[in-house]
């Protein structure tokens, strides 16, 4: 008697409320009217190139692009949040 079950998992379906796909897209979870996709924009129309001078003549290693580091900082500024530890 042979049973036919099928156990394979579709990990590359996508459903409205999450998705499974690897990669995660995480802005996906962030809501349309959240502050963050607001300084997002405004800050992807400023001028990096100083600030990528200023990294590289260092000589340090690109574990983290210094253009994002920069967004995250600015957006921990604007909460209020001035440690790392928070």
């Amino acid at each position: 008697m042979l049973i036919n079950k099928s156990y394979i998992k579709n990990y590359n379906e996508f459903y409205d409320d999450f998705q499974l796909i690897l990669q995660l897209n995480l802005e996906k979870l962030i809501p349309e009217d959240d502050s963050v996709l607001l300084l997002i924009h405004v800050l992807e129309g400023l001028d990096y190139r100083n600030l990528y001078k200023a990294y590289y003549l260092v000589g340090r290693k690109l574990t983290v692009e210094p253009k994002i580091m920069f967004k995250i900082i600015s957006y921990a500024y604007s909460q209020n949040i001035y440690s790392s530890r928070k």
